[in-house]
């Protein structure tokens, strides 16, 4: 048996077929150059997860309950100045009411 050196194949080539490509020399693993359309995707990506993570901030640092119009309306009720608009109310509500049936799977 002559002794070469060389590494025999591994047998996941052997079924596929296919082979690794060893990267050049001085770039390591993951660190391939990218072209131009992989750049700008990329740069793409990086966009949307910063504005993405800038709303959910903004959700995070908003209150659940308006403490401001809270204590506004409340003020209404206790001064009897409170009016309740009928026609908007019902209206709101056939809106919402058919919004949930279309929603429904």
């Amino acid at each position: 048996m002559k002794v070469t050196g060389q590494q025999p194949p591994r047998t996941r080539e052997l079924a596929t077929g296919k082979s690794r490509q060893p990267e050049p020399k001085g770039v390591h693993a993951g660190e391939r150059s990218r072209t131009g359309a992989e750049e700008s995707a990329a740069v793409g990506r990086n966009r949307t997860s910063l504005t993405l993570n800038r709303i959910k901030e903004a959700i995070r640092n908003t209150p659940d309950v308006r403490a401001d119009r809270v204590a506004e309306v409340r003020e209404q009720i206790t001064s009897g100045k409170f009016k309740v608009d009928a026609e908007r109310l019902a209206t709101n509500m056939l809106t919402e009411s058919l919004r949930e049936d279309v929603e429904k799977p």
